[in-house]
């Protein structure tokens, strides 16, 4: 790691990020309007490896049919692959949700479980879904380090992973739990302020620094 910005500058990245996030963030993204652990847990899963954009688009008509583990357990898994179908993988997505669903009825009595580890027991979910689903549903103010938070740590603050695979790096994850409010609701803005600056603005390729709330704070962006 390399030199530690101070927590004046700390303090003011986190707030920047929030308030931008209060006024510009995606908050029509379905998932993000409602509190229930199942359709949270979902999303998540849903998420991977395709956009939001897509997932929104098949989404309403998912938790409709589907409102509960129990209904996805018992689901058709044809219909459920036609439902899911414009995500890509039907197959191998469609499996995964009844597998996780059936663990869902058999161990936790049809309820999304508020445990660390307990969540990382079920199929399709890792430490980063796991505390997707305790910061968004359950309240719990946790840090969710994905490559959107790895990128912008870096280019803002100068905090760096030496590790090739920084989503695995103790330190980092530490880092990131530092920095995470402590208020459930502000390290719910906090987190999801991240990931849609880094889709707005603070992109891969060409980020918008003119337009990004923590321009002057950011070591990247001073260094143009």
């Amino acid at each position: 790691m390399k030199q530690e910005p101070s927590d004046e500058v700390k303090k003011e990245f986190v707030q920047r990020i929030v308030e931008w996030y209060r006024q510009y963030g995606r908050h029509d993204l379905p998932w993000r309007r409602t509190s229930s652990p199942w359709q949270v847990l979902l999303a998540a899963v849903l998420l991977r490896k395709t956009t939001a954009q897509q997932v929104a688009s098949i989404y309403p008509q998912l938790i409709e049919k589907f409102p509960d583990p129990a209904s996805m357990a018992d689901a058709d898994e044809e219909e459920l692959k036609k439902i899911i179908q414009p995500l890509g993988i039907e197959h191998q997505r469609a499996r995964l949700l009844k597998e996780l669903a059936k663990k869902l009825v058999e161990q936790y009595g049809g309820k999304v479980p508020k445990n660390l580890d307990q969540l990382k027991t079920l199929p399709g979910v890792g430490d980063y879904t796991a505390r997707e689903v305790l910061c968004l549903a359950y309240q719990q103010a946790q840090p969710l380090l994905d490559r959107n938070m790895i990128r912008i740590l870096e280019r803002a603050l100068g905090i760096k992973s030496e590790k090739k695979r920084p989503h695995t790096d103790k330190t980092l994850w530490k880092k990131a739990e530092e920095l995470t409010p402590k208020d459930p609701e502000t390290a719910k803005a906090f987190n999801l302020g991240i990931l849609d600056l880094a889709n707005k603005i603070c992109t891969p390729r060409k980020p918008n620094c003119p337009a990004c709330p923590i321009k002057s704070i950011c070591k990247y962006s001073r260094s143009k």
